[in-house]
């Protein structure tokens, strides 16, 4: 979805159009603002649905510098807070020697939300080597005064992905989320994401299921994405 698409790959997310990676800050560009656009069957956020099992269109603007600094933006559908969700975020990325790492700050904003009890920002680490990624992701701040995603919230992830042929390829994403706020609502999923490059943008089906708690069902989850970068 956003910058965290790279990172955790979701309809994104973390739910998927996508920000510049250190890879692509390599790139030698004239004019290095880029955007997305997509849509999807499901908008699902780290296992899970952010739209009641409904489409969403989503799109966003990203500015990388040679540097490795990096700001963006990323906008949604969603079926609370107002139907809306704007996330604002920023950061370094880089490689040292074979390790590629990407830290920053991400703020979830729900502008058309009757109060600010949605917002909340977390700070983000990511590790990535070959075709391997992990990172965590912790909640500083909130509006949230006690329940899911306030302070002190923490989400882990593993992933992997690897191309099948030049222009299909899988990826697979481990997660575990864990509130502050109570123990009940922790839990574990899993995606799967085939994806086919075409020269008119990206299609991608997707497997996601999370372990039942106060906060995921144990449904799974099939949608498909397609996603345009200009």
């Amino acid at each position: 979805m956003n910058k965290l698409s790279k990172i955790l790959p979701a309809a994104v997310v973390f739910a998927s159009a996508s920000l510049m990676t250190a890879t692509a800050q390599e790139e030698e560009e004239s004019f290095p603002i880029e955007g997305n656009i997509g849509v999807t069957s499901n908008y699902v956020f780290r296992g899970v649905t952010q739209t009641g099992d409904g489409a969403a269109v989503q799109g966003g603007l990203d500015y990388a510098h040679d540097s490795g600094l990096y700001v963006g933006t990323w906008t949604s559908n969603v079926n609370f807070a107002g139907g809306t969700e704007l996330d604002v975020y920023g950061g370094f990325g880089g490689e040292a020697g074979d390790l590629g790492y990407d830290i920053g700050v991400i703020g979830y904003l729900y502008p058309e939300a009757d109060n600010e009890d949605a917002n909340f920002a977390e700070v983000y680490l990511g590790l990535s080597y070959d075709m391997f990624s992990a990172g965590v992701a912790y909640t500083f701040t909130s509006e949230v005064d006690d329940g899911p995603f306030s302070d002190g919230d923490i989400f882990f992830y593993v992933a992997g992905g690897f191309d099948i042929t030049d222009s299909v390829s899988l990826g697979v994403t481990l997660g575990y989320y864990a509130f502050d706020y109570n123990s009940d609502g922790d839990y574990f999923y899993g995606q799967v994401d085939l994806s086919k490059s075409t020269d008119w943008g990206d299609f991608t089906f997707s497997y996601s299921q999370a372990e039942e708690s106060l906060i995921a069902s144990d449904n799974p989850l099939f949608f498909v994405s397609y996603g345009l970068g200009f």
